[in-house]
């Protein structure tokens, strides 16, 4: 039996390459059975020009919704998600999926043989607005529960959640996330596994637009973190932030070894002492001991 698979698909003033997108979903070797599409509030015609394809296609339904966001558009899309599908898996408006893209995830997550929750996801190849190849995505070391506290490594086109992932999911939405695929990779790495495929599934495009940039060499990632730095303004959502959030949602379903990381982490809340007590010693990490380097001056300065 063909696995169910719900693709979920929020578009904001994307129309320009949004036929890119679409005929690369509709050319998948395991194509989805469902295709929901949440228009968030676009001004540039997106929404009629996802219409189109909804009467064309009947397994197409679109809403259009208030001004969410990406991540909380991503979330409702998955909260209204078909429960009874198999896997849901996410799509960026500006992309182009590999032919076998949702396929390869769907072969990782049945080889994974878990009924608890899984996550898929994988490497990207990075392009320019012509589709033609740029780059790609760095393939983190190792990924975690202690990593997805202070760093995504999940991007978003290329996540596909099973059935239980999305239960645990949408049974605790936050009030607020940073984004989605990475509230998705701090849930999923609490509770189940998360496979990382350094198989690149999905063409990325790089553009002026995007709601999330990516940075395709070490030196233009540590550009754009110091930028960040001195950029910082109070009140710019934080790590801290989200792990609040999390711990209102989840903290009494943690077990004890993740419970003690969660608290101790955001001991960095508090005054000076705590925050150089806990940048000498970590419980989280990120990828690189210079992105390791920079979390720990983050802590010390009280912007993480």
């Amino acid at each position: 039996m063909l696995a169910k698979i719900h693709l979920l698909l929020s578009t904001y003033n994307g129309a320009h390459f949004l036929s890119d997108q679409m005929d690369s979903i509709f050319s998948q070797s395991c194509p989805p059975s469902v295709i929901s599409i949440r228009d968030d509030a676009s001004t540039d015609g997106t929404y009629e020009k996802v219409c189109e394809y909804e009467a064309t296609r009947p397994n197409i339904k679109v809403i259009r919704g208030e001004r969410l966001g990406p991540a909380a558009s991503f979330l409702e899309l998955l909260h209204d998600a078909e429960s009874e599908c198999d896997y849901f898996a996410f799509a960026d408006q500006d992309d182009a999926w590999m032919p076998t893209k949702l396929e390869n995830a769907v072969s990782r997550l049945a080889q994974q043989g878990s009924s608890g929750p899984v996550m898929y996801c994988s490497r990207v190849e990075y392009v320019d607005i012509q589709l033609k190849h740029v780059g790609f995505s760095s393939v983190p070391s190792r990924v975690g529960f202690a990593n997805a506290l202070v760093e995504n490594v999940a991007i978003g086109c290329t996540v596909l959640l099973n059935r239980e992932a999305r239960r645990i999911i949408v049974g605790r939405l936050p009030s607020n996330a940073l984004m989605h695929d990475w509230w998705c990779y701090l849930v999923v790495s609490a509770f189940g596994t998360v496979i990382y495929d350094e198989r690149p599934s999905v063409k990325y495009r790089l553009h002026g637009r995007n709601t999330v940039g990516a940075s395709t060499s070490v030196r233009e990632k540590f550009i754009r973190r110091m930028l960040r730095f001195l950029k910082y303004k109070e009140g710019t959502p934080r790590p801290t932030d989200q792990a609040v959030e999390f711990q209102r949602c989840f903290g009494t379903l943690l077990n004890q070894q993740e419970l003690k990381k969660l608290e101790r982490f955001l001991a960095v809340r508090g005054n000076l002492w705590p925050r150089i007590a806990y940048s000498a010693q970590m419980d989280v990490w990120r990828q690189s001991w210079i992105e390791d380097a920079i979390l720990r001056t983050l802590i010390l300065f009280g912007r993480i």
